[in-house]
């Protein structure tokens, strides 16, 4: 066990460090607001949004979109329009298992 920092709150908490980066407050807050991240880009599947996107129209922090990537709730793929620089478009890990359960 160590001494971590919350990547999410900024709050100290003991966990293993190789398992997690979010306190166990903001994993429960951040899995109840998957569902409606989830919702939203699965409603709205042909745009690519990035992670500031996703925070500006859902009116959520960044924080917050990127500790539902630390959690693993959601990924970051690189869009077709941003192959040249560093914006990436979030999708959701639900998707792409789906996707590969269809390839089979």
């Amino acid at each position: 066990m160590a001494l971590l920092v919350c990547k999410s709150c900024k709050k100290a908490f003991f966990s293993n460090p190789e398992k997690e980066e979010i306190c166990p407050d903001c994993a429960v807050r951040l899995r109840e607001l998957y569902s409606s991240v989830r919702g939203f880009l699965r409603n709205n599947s042909g745009e690519a949004y990035t992670a500031q996107d996703i925070s500006k129209i859902m009116g959520i922090t960044l924080e917050d979109v990127t500790g539902l990537v630390s959690m693993g709730l959601l990924e970051y793929k690189k869009s077709r329009k941003a192959a040249g620089d560093d914006k990436n478009s979030v999708l959701t890990h639900y998707r792409r298992k789906r996707q590969k359960a269809s390839e089979r």
